[in-house]
């Protein structure tokens, strides 16, 4: 099933740490086909609290009606099928950006379980250990463990990276606590946390073993390590291609703990931000567990519904015409749908106000993208417009009632809908007053040099990759301007301004890192470009509280 999306881009995350959860495209408008699973260098704009895993990206990027448009195919890593044709948005910029991804459900199905890297030697499970049964002819059991419950004797790992012996067992680690952390390479808080697990690995070696656990295989942690050095010189085992040991501990968000005590029962099931030394030492001093419990309920939304109207008793409801607001809906991943087909479609759950301002005002505009470092804010209060909480924290932040919303608005091809959506918001928000100013503002300013006259494109074909890099043949340069405010510098102070007066597609090719602005100026100056930090005046959008918020609900 194939709906054309158009997205301004992220949270939202994965990850992540944080909050902006995420929100992906690999590939600006007007062009073919790209697969993107996750590039370390991309993670710093993928930041989440809620971030799926296990999943990846196909984009295919269209022209609709003049405008940036994208398909968005996500897929399972572990069963390799389609789950649904969703996109999430672009990023505000981390670290300051709220974007829920859709969750998908990564559990492994029951007959997935040929894949390598885990294995059962000791099949018996002694009575009274829990809720699993024995495993049939030397498989993993499907059942999923719990609190309380025995972790299966004779688990062992033969895919381990920092790793000296052939195998990891975990029977070897009875009588210390053992963490294991389900991750991602394509999360950031994900690969975030893997310094500080490494931190708490140096104070608790004596009592505690860590372990991170991801079902992505070794050359994709491998990318991964040489994208980040000081990962890649960390001693924790990561062992890879684990997914019947995710089977056992089955979630939708990551990073995802699971504690064990000394005997190998499950003790905790929680988030990485309630691994702290303080709670580790209560449980090492006293044995007292105060990890809160992680709840990975999600409820899935298929594309095509519409938010409030649509209901199975009633199909063909002949729609004209929509414009609705919630408030937070518990258990409702947040995304952003926007659809260009027999009716425009804008759908929005459960985002902070400044995301829904930034797709407002940003609409499909390729020149003046209003991510986070081009959004001005005056008179707010912390955490009033968003908030950069992560995991369990950012859903109390979210449950408090008053910083996230629901919006969907749908109309006529011929409308203006993002007119019709900034007429809302003053509708809904009154508090609010949102303009587009020109400011004086600090930006990379993309120039020719001096007697350059860079060539119009020769080729006649259309392609775009950022898989390594960039390499783009018969293209807009606006449009690459586009994806590195958009995606790849999303997180930089300075949005990035073409002010090479290119108005034709052509053909380049830039190996480097496109998320480090020193390293892409580089680039760019053997292609004849200068990448400058200077002031520029600018349109930025100016939000401002001019009153206090009255909310019609609690």
């Amino acid at each position: 099933m194939k709906k054309i999306l158009f997205s301004c881009f992220l949270v939202l995350l994965c990850l992540y740490g944080s909050t902006l959860k995420a929100q992906v495209a690999c590939s600006p408008p007007g062009f073919e086909l790209v697969d993107c699973p996750g590039l370390p260098a991309l993670a710093g704009s993928h930041r989440s609290g809620v971030t799926r895993s296990d999943t990846f990206y196909s984009v295919t990027a269209l022209d609709i009606d003049g405008g940036p448009g994208f398909e968005v195919r996500v897929e399972s890593q572990l069963v390799g099928n389609e789950i649904l044709n969703q996109t999430a948005a672009s990023p505000l910029g981390a670290p300051r950006s709220d974007v829920n991804e859709s969750a998908v459900d990564c559990r492994p199905k029951t007959d997935d379980y040929n894949k390598k890297g885990f294995s059962l030697v000791d099949t018996a499970i002694p009575a009274g250990q829990g809720s699993l049964g024995s495993p049939a002819d030397g498989e993993a059991s499907s059942d999923t463990l719990t609190i309380g419950d025995q972790i299966p004797s004779g688990i062992e790992f033969s895919e381990v990276l920092n790793f000296d012996d052939d195998k990891l067992r975990l029977d070897d680690y009875l009588g210390k606590y053992v963490i294991l952390e389900f991750w991602a390479p394509t999360c950031t808080a994900s690969i975030a946390s893997l310094p500080h697990l490494d931190m708490l690995k140096d104070s608790y070696k004596q009592d505690i073993e860590i372990i991170p656990v991801t079902v992505f295989q070794e050359k994709q942690i491998q990318a991964l390590l040489q994208a980040y050095p000081e990962i890649e010189k960390m001693e924790l085992p990561l062992v890879v291609n684990a997914q019947k040991l995710a089977a056992y501990f089955p979630h939708f968000i990551i990073p995802h703990v699971v504690i064990l005590d000394r005997e190998g029962k499950v003790l905790a099931i929680t988030g990485i931000e309630d691994l702290s030394q303080e709670k580790l030492d209560k449980l090492l001093d006293s044995g007292e567990n105060l990890f809160r419990a992680k709840e990975d309920r999600q409820i899935e939304i298929p594309i095509e519904a519409r938010l409030l109207t649509e209901t199975p008793e009633l199909k063909n409801k002949n729609l004209w015409f929509e414009s609705a607001l919630t408030g937070y809906i518990p258990e409702v991943s947040g995304s952003l749908i926007q659809r260009f087909e027999d009716m425009n479609q804008i759908r929005i759950i459960n985002m902070s106000l400044l995301y829904h301002y930034q797709t407002a005002f940003s609409g499909k505009d390729l020149v003046d993208y209003f991510g986070w470092n081009r959004i001005i804010q005056e008179g707010f209060e912390p955490e009033e417009l968003w908030s950069d909480k992560s995991g369990m924290d950012y859903n109390d932040w979210m449950a408090e009632g008053t910083h996230v919303f629901g919006y969907e608005i749908i109309t006529p091809k011929n409308l203006d809908i993002y007119q019709l959506m900034r007429e809302d918001l003053k509708r809904y928000f009154p508090h609010i007053e949102a303009k587009v100013e020109r400011r004086t503002r600090k930006v990379y300013a993309l120039l020719q040099q001096e007697g350059r006259n860079y060539p119009e494109s020769s080729g006649s074909k259309k392609s775009y990759s950022t898989s390594q890099g960039l390499k783009m043949t018969n293209y807009p340069l606006q449009g690459f301007v586009y994806h590195l405010n958009a995606y790849f510098l999303s997180q930089s102070p300075y949005p990035v301004i073409n002010l090479t007066g290119i108005d034709y597609p052509i053909d380049l090719e830039l190996r480097v890192r496109l998320s480090d602005p020193e390293s892409l100026k580089n680039a760019l100056q053997k292609q004849g470009f200068d990448l400058i930090l200077r002031e520029e005046q600018i349109p930025v959008l100016v939000l401002k509280k001019i009153s206090e918020p009255k909310f019609l609900a609690p």
